[in-house]
C-alpha cells in the first residue's frame, strides 16, 4: 500500500469516526461501552467501519484488532484521557492547569489517531469484502465476534451497539 492510499483510507476512518460520533446518541453509547464495559471506542468504530465496507471480521482480525487496543488504547490513550479527565476537576483554580488540560486533549486526539493508523494497516489486509450482506448485519457479526473474543456477553453493551448500528446504518 502506499502512502497516499494508506493516508486516505486513515482520513476516511477518521472522516467516519467524527460524523458518527457527532449523531444523536452516539457519544453516550461509545462512553458506555468505553467507561461501562471497558470497550476501546476506536474498535467499536472500526467495527462499523469495516461493515460499511463490507467486510466481515474473522478470528485473526480480531484478535489482531484487540492487540491494537491493547497496545494502542489501553497502554497510550487511556493513561491520556485519565490525566485530562483528572485536571477537569482543577481548571477552575488554575489557569495553567487548563492549558496543559487542553493540551492533553491534542495530544490523546493524535494519539486517537495513531490507533485509527493502526487499525487502517490491519484493514487493508483481512478478508474479503461480502457483498451478500447488508452493512448493518456484517456490523452485527462483527461486534458479536470481537465480544465473544473478549469474554463479554452480549446482552450488557447490546443497547449501545444497536445504537451505533442504527446511527451508521439507518
Amino acid at each position: 500500500m502506499t502512502d497516499e492510499t494508506r493516508a486516505h483510507w486513515v482520513d476516511a476512518f477518521w472522516q467516519f469516526s467524527t460524523a458518527l460520533y457527532g449523531a444523536p446518541e452516539v457519544e453516550a453509547a461509545c462512553l458506555e461501552l468505553q467507561d461501562r464495559d471497558g470497550l476501546e471506542v476506536n474498535l467499536a468504530l472500526f467495527c462499523l467501519f469495516a461493515a460499511q465496507h463490507r467486510i466481515r471480521f474473522e478470528l485473526p482480525a480480531i484478535q489482531a484488532m484487540r492487540t491494537i487496543g491493547i497496545v494502542w488504547g489501553r497502554e497510550v490513550v487511556a493513561p491520556l484521557r485519565a490525566a485530562r479527565r483528572s485536571m477537569k476537576a482543577h481548571v477552575a483554580e488554575n489557569e495553567t492547569v487548563g492549558s496543559l488540560r487542553e493540551e492533553v486533549k491534542r495530544v490523546e486526539l493524535a494519539a486517537e489517531k495513531g490507533v485509527q493508523a493502526a487499525l487502517i494497516d490491519l484493514f487493508v489486509t483481512i478478508g474479503e469484502r461480502d457483498d451478500m450482506e447488508a452493512p448493518a448485519e456484517i456490523a452485527a457479526h462483527n461486534f458479536a465476534a470481537w465480544f465473544d473474543e473478549e469474554g463479554i456477553d452480549g446482552d450488557a453493551p447490546r443497547a449501545s451497539v444497536a445504537t451505533l448500528v442504527h446511527a451508521a446504518f439507518d
